[in-house]
């Protein structure tokens, strides 16, 4: 089965129902959930949407929201190995929050990350594609059985 690894910010497409970007969530995050496909989101995403999110939603709100999530994913973390390969002085990335998000995708051996922003993944050495491409690259996983 094929691994994904969602960025942070598909993450907040999803839970804060960010449009135009939503229906594609939507759509990725039901494959997740009829079991197409697996999905890793690092520990730190859930962090970085709760600071967002917390002025946009009620905590109750937020809190159900984030355990929902977290039902149909696998958490992947952001251990001193990843940290430390992250600020590493010779860190492919220039942003140490992508570096981490990659270097937890390859730890937890993702087969694709999935992100809108490719631009902030460019050295990465496995595919990266924006919800909308994965569903366009993949149209058969959306109808198998």
């Amino acid at each position: 089965m094929m691994r994904l690894f969602i960025d942070t910010n598909v993450m907040l497409d999803l839970i804060a129902h960010r449009e135009p970007f939503y229906d594609d969530a939507t759509m990725l995050f039901s494959l997740v959930d009829r079991g197409k496909v697996e999905a890793c989101v690092a520990a730190i995403s859930y962090s970085t949407c709760a600071y967002v999110l917390e002025n946009k939603m009620s905590h109750e709100d937020l809190s159900l929201a984030l355990r929902q999530f977290s039902s149909i994913v696998n958490v992947a973390a952001i251990d001193e190995k990843v940290v430390r390969k992250a600020i590493a002085e010779d860190c492919r990335f220039t942003d140490i929050e992508d570096a981490m998000q990659y270097y937890a995708a390859i730890q937890t051996g993702c087969d694709c990350i999935i992100t809108r922003n490719k631009k902030d993944f460019t050295k990465s050495d496995i595919p990266v594609m924006s919800p909308k491409e994965f569903l366009d690259v993949y149209p058969n996983i959306m109808n198998s059985k």
